[in-house]
């Protein structure tokens, strides 16, 4: 009775902790921050016992050290308190932006996509290049909210293909679309961190980052339509016959099906949605991600009212934000776990001792070499629950460029790598947490289905500091 009580509870102490942050986002307070830490305390004291064990050990990791680190620097009680409610930010906006893809849904855009595909597209792997290509497109200006638009655009048209694995099929070719312009689009927000911790101007890494982005881009391309080609072979050929037989049950019920919408309007909302943000984050203080989070329900139902779907996107927002909440139960112990530890070595100086390790590495390799393993660094602290911004700005004295020896604009070109690495394979992330949601799996299946091409990304990537090196 007690269990019956707490899970029906959960979605609205989520939705209570949500709203005090983005409240004090705009209204800073003590009594507010307080608030916040009480709620993510309750939330993590929640939620424990009902998590896989694996994510309760994680985040009890996270909590001793944290816990540790405040108890060895002498920190007030009220410090162990305060501490909790770091990562806020990132919880709100993944559950906040999959309303962006509701009007894709009312719309019947998928529909309409799923036709041009039908008439178009005869073998997976071409839609795999497709949706990656779409993928990588949107998140040059959509950031985080592509995993939703895409996802929902192309799933429908999967069961039109021999696919044995359909959401390791999605998944991968979102994910890795979506990654290559986050080492260069200004609309991520890592790209303004590296800028800013290296000092470098973004136009001088443009030339390099945007073709070497495509040319992952390319190399995705050509990995996924080798594995399509050589799983194709494998299916039986009853499968594709059962492919057939779906293409026509589709073409057959194109009449009845609502009337859809024209893809178009995708890329109109693109657009205005991107130049709404970038208006916003010109003309106000606020940071990026607390200007995405705040503007997608606006936006989502203005975009739903325009192409009469308002009644319905509201009926559908009242049961999709508590069934939201809900599965991302996992990623708020985690994240707010991490973001206690995050906050523990803020406040007991312990990033100090981090930043000493990584400049004695650089000084046992030597500054040539370094340079090959910084790619490594944000890859590395994304498997113990830390952000890539979050883990670069804790690494961000060692990383200096004078410190290190290195030119500025290669130190950015291999943290931009090694921060892209991370949001393929992270399985912390939002990346991993979104598509976790989309394809209800888990971030650790996410993260080990894009584990081939993240390698073959590094190694590109090791290929371009070394030439780069010899060309500066």
């Amino acid at each position: 009775m007690l269990s019956k009580s707490l899970s029906k509870g959960r979605p609205y102490v989520f939705l209570s902790a949500i709203a005090a942050y983005l409240l004090s986002a705009f209204y800073p307070s003590p009594f507010l921050h307080g608030v916040i830490s009480v709620l993510s305390i309750l939330i993590i004291l929640m939620v424990f016992p009902f998590v896989p064990r694996f994510v309760q050990g994680l985040s009890a990791l996270f909590l001793l050290i944290g816990g540790s680190l405040l108890l060895a620097s002498g920190a007030a009680w009220t410090q162990f308190v305060t501490g909790f409610g770091n990562m806020l930010n990132i919880l709100s906006l993944f559950a906040l932006i999959p309303f962006i893809a509701l009007p894709i849904e009312l719309g019947n855009y998928a529909s309409r996509i799923q036709q041009m595909i039908q008439r178009t597209i005869k073998r997976s792997g071409l839609l795999y290049s497709m949706t990656a290509s779409l993928s990588y497109i949107l998140s040059s200006f959509m950031n985080i909210a592509t995993l939703p638009m895409v996802y929902q655009t192309i799933r429908p048209s999967l069961e039109l293909f021999p696919i044995e694995q359909k959401e390791r099929f999605i998944s991968r070719a979102i994910t890795h679309g979506y990654s290559m312009p986050i080492v260069w689009t200004p609309v991520a927000p890592i790209v303004g961190i590296i800028v800013e911790m290296t000092g470098v101007r973004w136009s001088a890494i443009l030339p390099i980052m945007i073709p070497f982005s495509l040319f992952g881009l390319l190399l995705d391309g050509l990995m996924g339509q080798w594995i399509a080609k050589r799983r194709r072979k494998q299916l039986d050929s009853v499968v594709i016959r059962e492919m057939a037989a779906a293409r026509q049950v589709v073409e057959e019920q194109k009449q009845q099906a609502r009337k859809p919408s024209h893809p178009v309007h995708i890329l109109l909302a693109i657009l205005i949605f991107t130049g709404l943000i970038a208006l916003l984050e010109r003309y106000t203080s606020y940071s990026f991600l607390l200007l995405v989070s705040v503007a997608v329900i606006p936006f989502a139902l203005l975009w739903s009212v325009m192409i009469g779907t308002g009644g319905l996107f509201l009926q559908r927002s009242k049961t999709l934000l508590p069934a939201q909440l809900m599965k991302m139960k996992e990623q708020f112990i985690v994240f707010l776990s991490a973001g206690f530890m995050i906050s523990a070595i803020q406040t007991s100086g312990a990033g100090h001792v981090l930043n000493g390790w990584i400049m004695a590495g650089e000084n046992l390799v030597g500054a040539d070499l370094f340079l090959l393993l910084i790619p490594l660094i944000p890859l590395g602290l994304a498997f113990v629950g830390l952000h890539p911004a979050v883990g670069l700005a804790l690494t961000a004295e060692s990383l200096n460029p004078h410190a290190l020896g290195i030119s500025p604009e290669l130190t950015a070109i291999a943290m931009l790598t090694g921060a892209a690495t991370a949001f393929l394979m992270g399985p912390y992330n939002a990346t991993a947490g979104m598509m976790a949601n989309l394809t209800k799996q888990s971030s650790i299946r996410i993260s080990n289905w894009n584990a081939p091409f993240t390698l073959a990304y590094l190694v590109m990537s090791m290929f371009l500091l070394i030439i780069l090196k010899k060309v500066c």
